[in-house]
């Protein structure tokens, strides 16, 4: 069996590649093979990639045949058909499925399953902000940014649906079973995405092959706008050095500050309308597709523009200098 593990981002796809990778040796004696082909950096190249980023990238700067891909894709699992085969990416979520599905066109639809973690709608819009903030790639700062996003996404639901995804895959992969998963850390296996799925796709953890499990805390709005413009100024490899260091002001962590209470509430509300059938066919048993978001007193007074969030911003900016004039 073959899982194309396709994302979606933001919902800990390198924690588990880090894993996968790392165990390589402990994971093919419980029957994971974590295949090597897509993954080579570079033609003739020795190293392998964390992921199979390199097949998006070749999809998505190239209008090449896969032949390459399909090729190497079936002679490795031919060898290791007896395992539980994985290829993970969390940019297969928005590349082009059809060319995707070529890499994979020698592989029977009966021996495949495709998967991916789908979270809360409104926990990754804050996560994608803070993401692109972070890497210096937002063209348009705060209320500018969330208020032209919320409006396409009312314009094309069909980019944030579920089910439109469901329909997409299908129509690249007819016949492929489909088996997606909630991004819930509360309800995972052991509450980690590794423990999670390894148990979904029925391999079990090895011995001697411990997780790492950190503290998942949530840099805020004002920290990750302060690391974006270090990226454009010094570079994203220096920005990422930095947030590796992990500032202890409460300034610097924070969630649910992205999205004001009422965007919240209306953008998780308005795509779960556009995901009912979604939900009856994969999650029948569930009340939601996701839980209630509970807010603090204080997260329901949040609001973006105002005093305190620039304050928070001229703090976070100072103590993210700091660093950089330290390194």
């Amino acid at each position: 069996m073959l899982w194309l593990h396709i994302g979606m981002p933001k919902t800990g796809t390198t924690a588990l590649q880090s894993y996968v990778r790392r165990n390589k040796a402990q994971l093919a004696d419980v029957g994971l093979h974590y295949m090597e082909a897509g993954r080579r950096r570079a033609e003739g190249s020795d190293r392998l990639a964390i992921s199979h980023n390199p097949i998006a990238f070749y999809i998505n700067q190239s209008n090449k045949p896969m032949d390459p891909f399909r090729e190497l894709m079936a002679t490795e699992y031919q060898m290791h058909g007896d395992q539980t085969c994985l290829v993970s990416s969390e940019m297969f979520y928005s590349c082009d499925l059809t060319r995707l599905a070529q890499a994979f066109a020698e592989i029977p639809a009966r021996e495949m399953r495709i998967t991916f973690y789908c979270r809360r709608y409104s926990d990754f819009f804050e996560a994608d902000y803070k993401q692109r903030a972070k890497n210096g790639r937002l063209a348009t700062f705060g209320s500018a940014f969330v208020r032209d996003r919320l409006a396409t996404i009312k314009a094309n639901p069909d980019s944030f649906s579920f089910s439109a995804k469901t329909q997409q895959i299908r129509q690249a992969f007819p016949g492929v079973e489909i088996v997606p998963m909630l991004y819930n850390r509360a309800q995972m296996v052991q509450g980690h995405v590794v423990d999670d799925f390894l148990s979904r796709i029925g391999v079990a953890l090895p011995d001697g092959g411990a997780v790492d499990r950190p503290s998942n805390l949530s840099q805020s709005r004002a920290a990750s706008e302060a690391f974006g413009i270090v990226s454009r100024a010094m570079g994203r490899k220096q920005s990422r050095q930095l947030r590796r260091q992990v500032a202890s002001d409460p300034v610097m962590i924070r969630r649910y500050d992205v999205l004001e209470p009422d965007e919240r509430a209306w953008l998780d509300q308005y795509l779960t309308t556009k995901d009912v059938a979604f939900q009856q066919e994969f999650f029948p048993d569930r009340p939601g597709l996701f839980d209630p978001v509970e807010l603090s007193e204080e997260d329901q007074k949040f609001r973006r523009d105002t005093p305190e969030e620039y304050e928070a911003l001229r703090r976070a900016s100072e103590i993210v200098f700091r660093m950089a004039l330290k390194a």
